[in-house]
């Protein structure tokens, strides 16, 4: 497909509904007045003696002169911000590094330098060295010195870390840690106002939305961010003639709302939307940002059945930018079925393999696990810097303190014990952090995918191998598509976190014909663990009686009291043996979770299956 620069205008969209205030801060007379007021407010920095020079000329002054070690740190900055912009990530980490190793360094503009650095990685899709490297650099922030230039400066940094962090973990499929650093960088910028960085976190927040099915609250933010990044970029082209970098959230923001009408299945608002975005991503030239509006196009095609043109648009993705796959493995997916029903089965199972392939490693537990433990490594250094700053008002206490020195040995003392206290406090709950968060993922992603979507393509692929007639085929690929969806809602539904696990379950069991609801008791939250214990026994329950027992009725039932909650699910299925069924992976999972609780199960399947539940709540 050709450009469609020529074939598409930027439709304005409706206007954003804000109040007066809202409304101002989007003026483009306002965000260049309160920049140049953010700019009087900071101390001058020294001038940088690069100021205008190309690469190639840094490079030679910093190699045959001499130069200050702040002039120098200036200097390899500079080349590696430069090679990160044009793409050449190796060489923009020979430089970067070269600052950073160099005396206040990683001091160097409140992290600045590792924060470009931590980007270096993210571009290239490397989140957990990006990961690593975006919590140093929201260390050295909280770490900035007071005075009136750096305060500032460590209020832009931090919104800039903290929508950088949530960009990756929403990225990386982490949409709880996404919405809580986009959130936190929002407030910190409600009095920092960096215009420039609303777009990232706005759209992150939408994403999530989106994704919880919060269509109302999704298509609001991506119009917020969509209006936010094209009034900077009408106010860039006006005083600069550039604009570019700031195109991507423009057409981040498009794409939000393409996906908002597809959900809707306003299938032509949807299209127009899509266009939109694509003609702002060409006009940004980052490949991975133009793959990803290609992808919406195939996307909206399958859902209308076109599998032609879903899998052109998909295979067009791919070319443009191969490593998209490993951010949205659905555009194999749209590859597979299109030649599916081109009757290219040959291809259709390469492309099946690739999208099983690419699902397995998206969930691999390690890589999750690396970038919990990294944050609880982060929470534990936090801690510690503030255990070390109690330890220097204690010694800078007992020098003042001349008068009474016996009473302030004594109370230096009392603390120095609460200190070790709370060292071994804080190595407690990083070890238990990590730990926990291990157990839960490890249970989670087994129990989710054990016998579900990859046993279905696996099936699909055998299939293929020896099909004659694709009906049948069709049929298990569309039942393997309602399986995704099913399981994207079952891992972890908005009505759990907001209501409870009565509404949790009453919403789930809505999604099957034979399933019936029942509840006794008092509905009140408890434990936020044991909630997702209850949901996610029930979840594995029914899904076994409803793929698995041939029930026409199956029934949920739940009873809660002050002190203990009883989860029953029964049907009038064939039935099992206990006792040969009790080492798949489904039961043992359960049972696992029943045991971290102290609880009891009870299994009865003779004429249908009946598993009773038992978990006390802890005061």
């Amino acid at each position: 497909m050709g450009s469609l620069q020529s074939q598409q205008n930027i439709v304005p969209l409706s206007p954003v509904f804000f109040d007066n205030a809202a409304a101002m801060r989007f003026h483009p007379l306002y965000i260049i007045i309160s920049t140049l007021l953010l700019a009087c407010n900071r101390e001058p920095l020294k001038e940088n003696p690069f100021n205008g020079w190309d690469n190639s000329s840094v490079r030679h002054a910093l190699e045959t002169q001499t130069f200050t070690i702040e002039e120098q740190i200036y200097g390899y900055g500079q080349l590696g911000i430069s090679y990160n912009i044009t793409g050449k990530f190796d060489s923009a980490r020979i430089y970067l590094n070269r600052a950073l190793s160099l005396t206040g360094g990683r001091e160097y503009q409140g992290g600045r330098l590792i924060t470009n650095l931590a980007n270096s990685y993210g571009f290239e899709g490397r989140y957990v060295e990006a990961l690593k490297y975006y919590m140093e650099a929201l260390q050295v922030c909280e770490r900035a010195a007071t005075s009136s230039y750096d305060q500032t400066l460590k209020q832009v940094n931090l919104v800039r870390t903290m929508a950088n962090l949530a960009e990756v973990h929403y990225l990386t499929g982490n949409p709880k840690q996404a919405l809580h650093y986009a959130i936190r960088a929002s407030e910190i910028n409600s009095t920092a106002g960096v215009h420039y960085i609303m777009p990232q976190y706005l759209y992150v927040i939408a994403s999530v939305h989106l994704g919880n099915g919060e269509l109302i609250e999704a298509e609001k933010l991506m119009r917020e961010t969509y209006a936010v990044a094209d009034t900077i970029c009408k106010s860039n082209i006006k005083w600069s003639g550039d604009a570019s970098g700031m195109y991507m959230y423009v057409a981040y923001g498009l794409e939000g709302l393409a996906r908002v009408s597809l959900a809707r299945m306003a299938y032509a608002e949807a299209f127009d939307y899509a266009a939109q975005a694509l003609y702002c991503a060409e006009l940004h030239g980052d490949h991975s940002v133009t793959a990803k509006m290609l992808v919406t196009f195939s996307d909206i095609h399958l859902a209308q059945g076109n599998y032609a043109e879903s899998g052109r648009y998909a295979q067009q993705a791919l070319h443009l930018f191969p490593d998209y796959l490993k951010l949205n493995p659905n555009a194999a997916f749209n590859i597979a079925t299109a030649r599916l029903f081109t009757g290219n089965t040959g291809e259709a199972y390469r492309h099946f393999s690739l999208y099983s392939k690419q699902m397995k490693e998206n969930t691999d537990n390690r890589f999750r696990e690396t970038m919990a433990g990294m944050e609880a490594v982060y929470e534990s250094e936090k801690k510690e810097m503030r255990i070390t700053n109690l330890e220097r008002r204690i010694i800078l206490d007992v020098f003042i303190s001349a008068g009474g020195v016996l009473l302030a040995v004594l109370v230096w003392i009392i603390l120095r014990q609460k200190i070790k206290n709370e060292r071994k406090e804080k190595q407690l709950a990083a070890a238990n952090a990590v730990l926990e968060w291990e157990k839960k993922e490890r249970k989670r992603f087994a129990s989710d995918l054990h016998d579900g979507i990859n046993g279905m393509l696996a099936a699909i692929k055998i299939k293929l191998a020896t099909a004659e007639h694709l009906h049948s085929v069709r049929q298990q690929l569309d039942n393997c598509i309602e399986t995704i969806r099913r399981m994207a809602r079952g891992m972890m539904p908005a009505s759990l976190e907001r209501y409870g696990i009565k509404a949790a379950l009453e919403d789930y069991c809505q999604l099957f014909p034979n399933v019936n609801f029942h509840f006794f008791g008092s509905d009140v939250r408890i434990e936020e663990r044991l909630e997702l214990t209850v949901y996610y026994c029930a979840y594995e329950l029914v899904n076994n009686s409803y793929r698995h027992s041939g029930a026409e009725n199956i029934h949920v039932q739940l009873v809660q009291d002050a002190a203990s909650v009883s989860l029953t699910v029964q049907d009038d299925g064939c039935g099992f043996n206990p006792k040969t069924v009790a080492s798949g992976a489904g039961l043992k999972n359960i049972s696992n979770r029943i045991a971290a609780f102290g609880g009891t199960m009870d299994i009865a399947s003779a004429h249908g299956t009946e598993v009773y539940i038992e978990l006390k709540i802890r005061l």
